[in-house]
């Protein structure tokens, strides 16, 4: 399945009727209209295998994880020394079940209302990915804690205006705060190299009127990409590997069935999701704080 919607709704190529008949129409308008904002796939990528069990049993990589007990001088004759390695915690996700119904009356049917079946679809589409970022959020800020939260400076007042008397030194740019960032992951000897850049709406707007024209130069000699969405906490901005922060598994992928329902000459359409969210690679982020003052 792709995310694109064949025939399109809003080409008004596709009847009422048809979307109602088969609903994957639906179902890939929503993923389509979803893949466009969410922050999923941005941080995790997929198990590759439907979710069985009731949840997803995981593994976090911590820096003792990827190394044995020191190895030892060998002198002629002996034996190597036995080496000890460490049993990564497994842990689990428990699976989400999320989802929703909307009617479609047979007037509308009948009168061929694409605006109106059009915009259920859009606003179920915005329900259900504002509910998987919530939970990528929450994910998140329970895993990602300790040497990965790097404290920023403020971007609220940001002044790169040549001859300005308050212009901001070097060391208090968002610059900074990515290098900071870096250094920290660079400690951990994990092999991580941040490539994007996650901030809320507020902070978004403070790096565009700081660097006006220039943003997108910045964004690319500090090697980042950058990813607005609004439920990123006010005050935080993120940095990670893209898709290597944590993993998503589906007991049922995005679904969409329509029924009939005669005593009210209509049909239900209904669509659900059963992820399941796990962070295995919670050094692969780096958490800015501090942004707002």
């Amino acid at each position: 399945m792709t995310s694109s919607l064949v025939p399109k709704l809003d080409g008004r190529n596709l009847t009422v009727d048809v979307a109602l008949k088969q609903p994957t129409i639906i179902r890939d308008r929503i993923a389509r209209l979803a893949d466009d904002q969410i922050l999923l796939p941005h941080l995790f990528h997929g198990l590759g295998k439907p979710v069985e069990g009731g949840g997803l049993l995981y593994t976090v990589t911590k820096n003792e994880d990827l190394y044995t007990s020191d190895v030892e001088t060998r002198a002629p004759g002996d034996e190597y020394k036995v080496v000890e390695g460490t049993d990564p915690e497994v842990r689990k996700a428990d699976l989400a079940d999320w989802g929703g119904k909307f009617q479609v009356f047979d007037e509308a049917r009948r009168r061929n209302d694409v605006d109106a079946v059009d915009q259920q679809t859009t606003q179920l589409a915005n329900t259900i990915t504002r509910r998987l970022d919530k939970a990528v959020v929450d994910a998140i800020n329970a895993a990602v804690t300790g040497d990965n939260i790097v404290p920023g400076n403020d971007w609220t007042a940001l002044q790169f205006a040549d001859g300005a008397e308050d212009v901001t030194p070097t060391s208090e740019r968002p610059t900074a705060d990515f290098s900071a960032a870096q250094l920290a992951a660079d400690l951990q000897q994990l092999g991580v190299r941040h490539d994007l850049l996650l901030v809320g709406a507020e902070a978004a707007h403070h790096l565009r009127v700081a660097y006006a024209e220039k943003l997108a130069g910045m964004l690319d000699s500090a090697g980042l990409k950058l990813v607005v969405n609004p439920q990123i906490p006010t005050g935080q901005a993120w940095v990670a590997k893209a898709g290597e922060v944590g993993v998503v598994g589906f007991e049922q992928p995005l679904t969409v069935i329509t029924w009939r329902d005669e005593a009210t000459r209509s049909t239900w359409v209904q669509c659900y999701v059963v992820p399941a969210v796990a962070v295995n690679r919670p050094h692969a982020m780096k958490k800015l704080t501090g942004l707002a003052g």
